[in-house]
């Protein structure tokens, strides 16, 4: 297998280069996990190859492919973990209006809450340098809804784009619309807003087109 590996070095650099850029991608901020299903069954495979071709089982060019391969794999693997870890490591990418959420329980929580559906997603007791998004630009969102997301510390588009779907269904039933945020894509326009982007709506609601996006006095425009 040492001769394979000086063969396919510079190969099995991009493999593992290629591992450690999706292991960065893929870490989702927890803590890094060996375990689960898929992760065993790869572990098994790969240990069933590596012993029909050291124990000669295989020999002669169905050897070399599987030992090729187990070298791929195993290096496209340890480059996924490398990267996960370091994304792990490191301070939190911020983006637009990113912040890291204060836990709701720092919040008053409101009445029934225990009985609403799926999860209160994470807020912020104040809107992070007393700048807080004009969540109206989101198609969906009008003063009053904003005014409600507000009292639950939903401040940014950052916070939106960050919603679970267990996040989604209880605040779509805490504003007594559930199925609503789903259809109008709240977490994808918010993603689109957070990241510097413009939605066809934002556009619109921007140039005071749109009633509902109007703070309280602002003349309609032409």
């Amino acid at each position: 297998m040492l001769y394979l590996a000086s063969q396919f070095v510079w190969f099995l650099a991009a493999a593992f280069v290629l591992g450690l850029v999706m292991g960065w991608i893929g870490h989702d901020g927890g803590k890094l996990r060996l375990g689960g299903a898929v992760a065993g069954w790869f572990a098994a495979l790969w240990g069933l190859g590596a012993a029909l071709t050291w124990l000669q089982f295989l020999n002669g060019e169905p050897a070399i492919w599987v030992e090729t391969a187990l070298l791929f794999t195993g290096v496209y693997v340890a480059g996924c973990i490398v990267g996960a870890l370091l994304r792990g490591a490191g301070a939190p990418v911020a983006t637009g209006h990113a912040t890291t959420a204060a836990p709701a329980a720092t919040l008053p929580p409101v009445a029934g809450e225990a009985d609403i559906a799926g999860q209160r997603p994470a807020g912020l007791v104040a809107a992070r340098d007393d700048k807080p998004d004009d969540l109206k630009l989101i198609k969906g969102i009008g003063r009053q809804n904003e005014d409600r997301l507000q009292a639950l510390g939903i401040w940014h588009f950052q916070q939106i784009a960050a919603w679970t779907p267990q996040n989604v269904e209880w605040v779509g039933s805490y504003l007594a619309f559930p199925g609503r945020i789903e259809r109008e894509d709240w977490v994808g326009q918010a993603m689109t807003l957070a990241a510097g982007g413009e939605t066809e709506f934002a556009t619109r609601a921007r140039a005071g087109l749109v009633e509902t996006s109007r703070d309280e006095g602002e003349p309609a425009k032409a």
